[in-house]
């Protein structure tokens, strides 16, 4: 596959000057791989830009084209100077930036009647209502053009969850898939030898509690988690997930919820019991009083010691980056795989942010260009600075080991060899990504104030999955 040879080239010579990448909130590096002429030839370009956008399009020049995302700009120049001299003389790219990914923020920009060729999201849901809305346009013509299938180029997880009726409207941009990162230094004090892959739910539990102690405001927990509130990605399912698939709250039919499902009371239990039987992970309260669900600051309790262990994407590396802030001297973090209920064949859930193209664009096949360019060609320049890992599929070892030296070289405090061993290992992905309209709303907000209260000790699990169930179902008949 062309994709394949050109991606493992570029990413080749990426990592090889992964020292020069930039963080989300790091300052901005120059271009990989850019010699002085290349530069000048940037600046040359820019500047006939600025003297003559006007003359250039009335005589066939390069076409204006606009990339819409909420990336810092400092940070999106690498990305914008290499597509402008792969395309020069055909296509100049622009980079608009969002104030953020919130629903109206993005619907805003869509019928400002600005010029979008495209356009990003964070929710798959907003992702289905747009493509439902007529908002975006359809993506298997392309894929059908360049001889591709998307699953083969995007993977089975995310085929099945962006698949809509038949048609792709977004390409996830990135897959952030979920890991358990954890302390080193705190376990070598407690005795304890390092998780493995295949280690259990069962062994998680026991690791969490042995590595609890303490009382009160020194207490220090065995692990975190986010919960089902704040911005956390509510791991209270996890075992569910992995023991259902895609579209987990949903039977077969979506006709109807499954909170009624054994696999659920067990995932919830086995929650609930961390939290309010062990007392082994991080309280609901203390979680929301310190804002650990905001990423930057889950990683800094980790290294900080305040728990041993904490479950987060990939991503999270990022943020031992010290832009984000002061890393203790002796810093010492693993990486492992998420447990399974068995021990068996290691399956991790995963959720992505996504690309579209507006149906109001004027140019789509130079659109496309721009899609595929940020999402496949180059992802090296937009996902790979953000430490996530791309959207599409590795098509070879090497291009899969040179794509996860971008997300981990230079991470200050961060085993790397240990992070490249863990992400080699074979797994099977399960998105979170949830393209299903009918009840979807309502779903989320009862699990929201459902489980909150779970977690407050102030409801039963039974109790709570018995009203997930009724609001569940209540909520996808309403939506019929």
């Amino acid at each position: 596959m062309k994709k394949v040879q050109k991606t493992l080239a570029v990413l080749l010579v990426s990592a090889m000057g992964v020292a020069s990448l930039y963080g989300c909130g790091g300052q901005a590096a120059d271009s990989q791989g850019s010699s002085s002429s290349g530069q000048e030839e940037a600046t040359t370009t820019q500047a006939e830009e600025a003297a003559g956008t006007e003359e250039q399009a009335s005589s066939g020049g390069a076409q204006q084209l606009n990339f819409y995302a909420w990336t810092s700009p400092e940070n999106m120049v690498p990305l914008v100077e290499a597509f402008n001299k792969d395309y020069e003389g055909t296509y100049e790219l622009t980079y608009q930036k969002l104030a953020d990914a919130a629903t109206m923020t993005i619907n805003t920009a869509l019928g400002s009647g600005e010029s979008i060729d495209v356009m990003t999201q964070a929710s798959a849901m907003d992702l289905r209502v747009r493509a439902d809305d007529g908002v975006y346009m359809g993506l298997k013509q392309f894929f059908d053009k360049e001889g591709w299938t998307y699953e083969d180029v995007m993977g089975s997880a995310m085929e099945e969850t962006m698949n809509i009726e038949g048609d792709y409207y977004a390409i996830p941009y990135c897959n952030n898939i979920n890991m358990v990162w954890f302390n080193k230094k705190m376990f070598d004090e407690a005795g304890l030898e390092y998780p493995q892959a295949g280690w259990t739910w069962d062994d998680f539990r026991e690791t969490a509690i042995a590595l609890t102690h303490g009382e009160g405001g020194d207490k220090v927990y065995g692990a975190m988690m986010d919960y089902a509130d704040g911005d956390g990605d509510n791991y209270w399912d996890l075992i569910a997930r992995q023991k259902l698939g895609a579209f987990t709250y949903y039977n077969d039919d979506f006709t109807a919820t499954r909170f009624d499902a054994p696999e659920f009371k067990e995932s919830l239990e086995y929650f609930y019991n961390l939290a309010m039987v062990d007392k082994c992970v991080v309280p609901v309260d203390e979680y929301m009083a310190l804002q650990y669900y905001r990423d930057p600051t889950g990683m800094a309790g980790l290294y900080n010691g305040k728990y041993a262990m904490w479950i987060a994407p990939v991503y999270g590396c990022l943020y031992l980056n010290e832009s984000y802030g002061e890393i203790p001297e002796g810093t010492d973090i693993g990486v492992v795989d998420m447990p399974t209920v068995d021990g068996g064949a290691t399956i991790t859930t995963c959720y992505t942010s996504t690309a579209s193209i507006p149906a109001s664009c004027k140019n789509p096949d130079a659109a496309w260009d721009v899609l595929k360019y940020i999402c496949i060609d180059r992802a090296d320049l937009f996902a790979g600075p953000k430490a996530m890992h791309p959207g599409y599929e590795f098509q070879s070892d090497e291009e899969r080991d040179a794509f996860n030296h971008i997300i981990f070289d230079g991470k200050p405090g961060l085993d790397v060899d240990m992070a490249m061993e863990v992400m080699a290992m074979d797994r099977t992905l399960v998105s979170k990504d949830n393209t299903v309209r009918q009840g979807q709303v309502g779903i989320n907000e009862a699990i929201k104030n459902n489980l909150t209260l779970v977690f407050t000790g102030e409801m039963s699990v039974d109790e709570a999955l018995a009203n997930l169930k009724e609001q569940g179902d209540a909520a996808i008949k309403a939506d019929q």
